[in-house]
């Protein structure tokens, strides 16, 4: 049958249809149109007061509940201690004390302080002031008396109100700051404390962080203390966007949270937070164009409708004027299309063509429906279609075995052809999931034994492994016997579980589920201090040492892997506080320290966690010879000046900031005597001295001076060093000075 045939009058009727329904098309997207920009109009003025009201909050909130919070409660946590009288901290004495007699605590107590300015970006200064001895302690410098302070002015006149609150203030040196000030012991009123501990924060600094949070350059965020005076700001053209804040808390519409200027186009929002302890004011100015807002995107939804109308409105009017003929002539068109060139039969007619294709589909359709199965079975090892009918491919009333295979080198499709040519075992099914992992379904029959059907298939792999080509690598894992097809995706998981012991096993390893459950689970107890103090000393042989032992102990391969991973991450947590604690971040930046050794097997690990140790090792041996021996050469100098107290390597560790471990090491080295044998000479050598030159003391009182508070043990010592009593040597000393006196 032919189709032939034109449209008579076609041109007028097709024009007239045109032009009318182009008509109506624009009558509708008028006025749909209209009404829909009346919504995005109104669209816009929510969004802008929602989203200017949140950020505000946002904005006041992370000043005062994130960043000021977070000095506040550092300077909180460094009072705390004086929260009770009984407790006997530094501060706590150093409130009950004049300054006379306390030099070396002051000393300890400023360096804390300067330690916590460092440890607290953004802090300039922190000081404490000890009203009992009327004097200052800061983190870099110690006043004796308040005058001669530069904040002594800030401390007799403003500290009460300021405490427990930011004050803006500028200090000596022009430095613009915001004070928080605490009375202490910590919780005391203004009038029964005995010291006040406050921080200065740079405004600069602050002013910086806060710019950071703004979603554009183009906003200005500007807080006002309760006297109106400015505190903060951001963003650029700082002094004319004060002005216009200054102007609208001056103005009788300051009560209004949101206001909007059209000539400038921007939004002002404020917010007068009474209830905070600050009571500060905040005015957070937007530019118009610094919003994104959805009514724009409506607008241009608005805009492409009406275009999208038009257009399918005309399309329309062209389809039906052009009635059958067009529709019918583009589908015979579309159907020959189908067929390959040269295959086309033109002496078919329309009928004929579309017949012949329909049944061309119908064989695609078979092809598809032959490709669906095979993902069924790639759907069903991963779990997707557990809910799918599988009798068709899969036989009934067997066990199933799932073996995960990775292409370490070349693909997939390579090694299905060269497993399904070399498999001694013929009952499985292969399934492609990518080009680099594959899995296998082996099936057996129900009353064969699980560990013989393991140790056959793990025979058949270790098989193919020996016979591959050199191109073709690969490791794989045999995951948990089940019962029913359902259950293959917790078999494969299971293999995809075990694979995971590559890492002690090697890449190309072969795992098997089984050997988990009989794996030790114990943690193994190492030594990390000696690790440790062997990085600090820079003792390379000590170090490796250790390393040996470790890798000894984590490659047996009778440790589960969460065990392995588990004594990694010890061991890199040690190595990280150890280069931390030596200022090493030159070698390696402990932010990308663990992301260094993930590497893809244990024995590469541990050699970069060796490789990295004997870095460390060397360096310390370089450069740590003269940074050791000025270490302990103020530490001896500490010693020698406070002989008659109780010293100890945790008492050292506080006064140079390093492990008791550490320096007993260091002490070892450089001295070479150990630590107490160094305190024992040093203490019997004054004692001899005042035997000698001061006759007016007493044994007893010459024991106290030099560090014994047990008259019998130091008498003991002095005999063991001197083979004589003190009050032998005493006598012997009296007996040498007669005789040269009669001489």
């Amino acid at each position: 049958m032919k189709i032939g045939g034109r449209v008579r009058n076609g041109g007028t009727w097709f024009t007239h249809l045109i032009f009318s329904f182009t008509l109506l098309a624009v009558v509708l997207i008028g006025l749909v149109g209209s009404y829909l920009y009346v919504q995005a109009n109104r669209l816009m003025v929510d969004e802008i007061a929602r989203d200017s009201k949140q950020r505000l909050m946002t904005s006041s909130d992370f000043v005062e509940n994130t960043l000021l919070q977070k000095y506040e409660n550092s300077i909180r946590n460094r009072a705390v201690s004086t929260l009770s009288l009984e407790n006997q901290s530094m501060l706590n004495y150093l409130l009950d004390s004049e300054w006379e007699g306390n030099t070396s605590r002051i000393l300890a107590f400023r360096k804390d302080l300067e330690i916590f300015k460092l440890t607290n970006e953004g802090v300039y200064k922190i000081s404490t002031y000890f009203e009992k001895g009327n004097y200052i302690i800061d983190n870099s410098q110690f006043y004796s008396k308040l005058d001669n302070s530069p904040d002594a002015s800030f401390l007799k006149t403003s500290v009460t109100p300021a405490l427990n609150r930011w004050t803006y203030r500028t200090l000596s040196d022009e430095e613009e700051v915001l004070t928080y000030a605490i009375a202490l012991p910590y919780g005391a009123l203004s009038k029964t404390s005995t010291g006040t501990m406050y921080i200065d924060v740079s405004l600069e600094y602050i002013n910086k962080m806060i710019s950071s949070t703004m979603s554009s350059p183009m906003e200005k965020l500007y807080a006002f203390d309760e006297k109106g005076s400015p505190i903060i700001h951001t963003g650029s053209n700082v002094e004319e966007g004060l002005k216009t804040a200054k102007q609208w808390l001056e103005s009788a519409g300051n009560n209004k949270e949101i206001h909007y200027n059209k000539r400038d186009k921007y939004v002002l929002s404020f917010k007068n937070d009474q209830t905070s302890n600050n009571q500060w004011k905040y005015v957070l100015i937007r530019p118009m164009n610094s919003f994104v807002s959805s009514s724009k995107q409506l607008k241009s939804q608005i805009f492409v409708s009406c275009i999208l109308v038009l257009l399918i409105g005309l399309l329309f009017a062209y389809l039906i004027s052009k009635r059958v003929y067009v529709p019918m002539k583009k589908l015979v068109n579309n159907v020959r299309s189908f067929y390959h060139p040269g295959t086309v039969n033109y002496s078919q007619n329309e009928f004929a063509i579309i017949g012949s294709t329909i049944s061309k589909l119908g064989q695609k359709i078979e092809t598809l429906e032959s490709k669906a199965k095979v993902n069924d079975l790639k759907n069903l090892v991963l779990g997707a279609g557990v809910g799918s009918d599988y009798y068709d491919y899969l036989p009934l009333q067997c066990h199933y075995m799932t073996s995960y295979i990775r292409i370490t080198k070349g693909d997939c499709e390579e090694f299905r052809a060269f497993y399904e040519q070399h498999a001694a075992y013929s009952f499985y099914k292969f399934i492609s999931l990518n080009t680099q992992e594959a899995a296998l379904i082996y099936f057996s029959e129900l009353n064969k034994d699980h560990e013989e059907l393991e140790l056959l298939l793990l025979k058949e792999l270790e098989l193919i492994k020996n016979v591959l080509p050199e191109q073709l690598h690969f490791g794989a894992a045999l995951g948990s016997k089940v019962q029913a097809p359902e259950e293959i995706p917790f078999s494969y998981q299971n293999a995809l579980h075990a694979y995971r012991y590559r890492f002690i096993y090697g890449s190309e390893a072969i795992a098997r589920y089984s050997n988990i459950p009989l794996n030790d689970v114990t943690p193994h107890l190492f030594s990390f201090d000696l690790y440790k103090n062997a990085l600090k000393a820079g003792n390379d042989v000590t170090m490796n040492r250790f390393m040996d032992d470790f890798q000894r102990v984590m490659e047996k391969g009778d440790v589960q892997l969460e065990t392995v991973e588990l004594g990694l991450l010890q061991l890199v947590t040690v190595l990280y506080q150890t280069i931390i604690e030596l200022d090493l971040q030159q070698i390696v930046s402990p932010s990308s320290l663990f992301d260094e050794f993930k590497k893809e097997t244990l024995a590469e690990t541990l050699d970069s966690i060796r490789d990295l140790s004997a870095q460390i090792t060397a360096y310390i041996q370089e450069s740590g010879n003269h940074a050791h021996t000025e270490i302990i050469h103020k530490l001896k100098i500490f010693i020698d000046d406070n002989i008659q107290e109780d010293l100890s390597l945790n008492k050292l560790s506080e006064v140079a900031s390093l492990a008791p471990s550490y320096i007993s090491t260091l002490f070892g080295t450089v001295m070479n005597e150990s630590f107490t044998e160094y305190v024992t000479r040093v203490r019997l050598e004054k004692a001899a001295d005042l035997l000698r030159e001061k006759k007016q003391l007493s044994v007893a009182e010459i024991s106290a001076q030099v560090g014994y508070r047990n008259p019998q043990y130091f008498h003991n010592k002095f005999k063991t060093r001197y083979g004589v009593t003190p009050v032998q040597y005493r006598n012997a000393g009296n007996a040498n000075h007669s005789n040269h006196s009669s001489a």
